[in-house]
């Protein structure tokens, strides 16, 4: 069974419940999810995360291509997400909701981080005027998780 279909397994037996973390392993590759609430369709996570050895040796130039290749993927989310920064020093990649969500209380937007050592992962945040930016929860349905960990696999096997 896929780490998606693992996952989501687990969030429908989770139907109901609040604050629970998963953790699911197949092979080298580890998902992460920590739930805050989930119903029959969709769940309000914290974090997604798959971590993988497969990133251990990867470049900077490596994770840019994959960055381009995930922007490319997820183009389901409620903004569509794009790389904005390389640090070439901790040899990691940014992508952020370009352009992110406004209205009247600030900016949500998604953010993703490619990390060689090494993890894919999606958190939402928000900023308010005048405020640092703080992480919230992202309302997602299992269809869009399931699509998420295929596509930060795929992403990684492209590496």
């Amino acid at each position: 069974m896929s780490l998606a279909k693992q996952l989501l397994a687990d969030l429908a037996a989770a139907v109901g419940q609040q604050s629970q973390p998963f953790t699911i392993s197949a092979g080298p590759r580890t998902i992460h999810c920590h739930a805050l609430q989930c119903d029959a369709f969709a769940a309000t996570i914290d974090e997604l995360a798959l971590e993988t050895p497969e990133l251990a040796a990867a470049t900077v130039v490596q994770l840019q291509t994959a960055s381009q290749s995930l922007s490319k993927r997820v183009n389901y989310l409620l903004e569509p997400i794009a790389p904005i920064e390389t640090d070439a020093q901790g040899c990691s990649v940014q992508l952020r909701s370009n352009p992110p969500q406004r209205d009247d209380n600030g900016r949500r937007y998604y953010e993703l981080l490619l990390r060689r050592g090494g993890s894919v992962a999606l958190c939402r945040f928000e900023k308010q005027p005048g405020q640092p930016r703080v992480r919230i929860p992202a309302a997602l349905t299992h269809e869009v998780i399931g699509r998420l960990i295929d596509d930060f696999a795929a992403t990684v096997d492209g590496i």
